[in-house]
C-alpha cells in the first residue's frame, strides 16, 4: 500500500540548521559592515582633529579589513608630527578592534620606528609583531593603557637597549579615578653599560616587576600641562602619595625586593620604604671580585643581609623629605621644582 504524502517526514527540520547558519552569517556580515564604517569614521575624525591642532599626518597607503572577527586599519609608511616638531615615523601602523568590544583597541608598529622629540633628537626602536599598545575606555574616559614590546631593541640618545617582554600597564583605580595603578615587568632588560660605581652588577636585568599606585595622579598630571616628565614636581601640589606594593629586581648578583609608602604635602615627603636582598653570598662574592669591598660596603651588605632574614626588610623613614636609617640621616629626596 502506498504511503501518503502527509505521512512522510518533513525535510524542513533537515534544512533548518543550514537556513539559520546562512541567516546568522548574513546578519553578522551586515553588523560587521555597519560597525566597520563607524570605526573608519572614528579614525577619520581623529585624523581631522589632530590636523586641526597643527599636526602633520601622512602615509603611502591605507587599508581596512579583518573580516569576520576583527576590524583592522593599516597605514603603510606612516608619519606623524606635532606642531612643535616632535613626531614618529614607522614602516607600518595597525589599529585592531573586535566587533564585540568597541571600547578597546590595540596598536601595532612592527619594524623600525623613529621617534623625534621637540628638541629634534631622534631615537629609534625596532619591534617584532608581539609589540603592541592597548587602550580601553568608557564614556568617563580612559580606563587602561598597556604596552608590551615582545623582543625589541632601542637606540636612545646614541645608546642601545634591549627588551624582552617588557610590559607596562596603567589604569585609574575604579573606585577612585584620580588615582593611577601601575604595573611594570620584563623578562630581560639590557642596558648599554654597568654603573661606574658598581661594575659587578653587569648590563643585564633578569625577570623583574614593580606594582604600585600614585594617588591623585591625574590632578598632578594636569598641573604639568601634559608633560609627564614633570609629574614628580607636582605631586606635592596635588597632595599625592606613592605606594610600591611590590618591587622585585634581578640585576646580576643583586636580588633585590622593596616596598614603599610616601605621601607628599607642602612640598615635602613623609613615609617609609624598605629593602631586602636574597642570596647575599652571590652579591658579596661579585663585589669582592670587582674590588668593591670597602668597610662601608661590607657594612651595607651585612646590614641588609641581617634585616632580610625571615623575609624581613631594612626600613628607612622619610621625615620632611629627609631619609633616616634609625637615627642616622642619610640623604634628602630630590626637591620638587614646579
Amino acid at each position: 500500500m502506498a504511503r501518503s504524502r502527509s505521512s512522510r517526514p518533513s525535510r524542513f527540520w533537515l534544512f533548518l540548521p543550514f537556513i539559520l547558519l546562512i541567516l546568522g552569517i548574513a546578519g553578522w556580515s551586515a553588523w560587521w559592515s555597519y560597525a566597520g564604517k563607524r570605526v573608519q569614521a572614528s579614525v577619520d575624525a581623529w585624523i581631522v582633529a589632530e590636523r586641526a591642532k597643527g599636526a602633520t599626518m601622512e602615509w603611502s597607503a591605507r587599508s581596512f579589513g579583518g573580516y569576520p572577527f576583527r576590524f583592522e586599519t593599516t597605514f603603510e609608511n606612516p608619519v606623524y608630527k606635532t606642531a612643535d616638531g616632535a613626531g614618529w615615523e614607522g614602516q607600518k601602523a595597525m589599529m585592531v578592534m573586535q566587533p564585540w568590544k568597541l571600547n578597546h583597541a590595540m596598536g601595532f608598529a612592527p619594524g623600525h620606528n623613529v621617534i623625534t622629540d621637540g628638541a629634534g633628537i631622534r631615537n629609534s626602536i625596532d619591534l617584532d609583531r608581539k609589540g603592541a599598545v592597548s587602550f580601553s575606555w568608557t564614556k568617563a574616559g580612559m580606563q587602561r593603557v598597556g604596552l608590551q614590546t615582545g623582543e625589541a631593541t632601542a637606540l636612545l640618545r646614541g645608546e642601545e637597549y634591549g627588551f624582552s617582554n617588557l610590559s607596562l600597564n596603567f589604569a585609574p583605580r575604579p573606585e577612585s579615578p584620580d588615582d593611577l595603578m601601575v604595573a611594570i615587568q620584563w623578562d630581560k632588560l639590557t642596558i648599554p653599560k654597568a654603573p661606574s660605581g658598581a661594575p659587578y652588577l653587569g648590563t643585564e636585568f633578569g625577570p623583574s616587576r614593580m606594582i604600585g599606585e600614585i594617588t591623585k595622579f591625574y590632578p598632578a598630571y594636569k598641573r604639568t600641562g601634559g608633560n609627564a616628565r614633570k609629574i614628580y614636581d607636582h605631586l606635592p601640589d596635588a597632595g599625592s602619595s606613592v605606594t610600591i606594593a611590590q618591587l622585585v629586581m634581578d640585576w646580576g648578583p643583586l636580588k633585590l625586593a622593596g616596598k614603599a609608602d610616601v605621601s607628599f604635602a607642602g612640598g615635602r615627603g613623609n613615609g617609609s620604604f624598605g629593602l631586602r636582598i636574597d642570596d647575599a653570598e652571590a652579591l658579596r662574592t661579585a663585589m669582592q671580585a670587582a674590588g668593591k669591598w670597602t668597610m662601608q660596603e661590607q657594612a651595607a651588605v651585612a646590614t641588609l643581609e641581617t634585616a632580610s632574614a625571615n623575609d624581613g626588610f631594612l626600613m628607612f623613614i622619610v621625615v620632611d623629605s629627609m631619609v633616616f636609617l634609625g637615627p642616622i640621616q642619610l640623604f634628602a629626596l630630590p626637591p620638587a621644582t614646579p
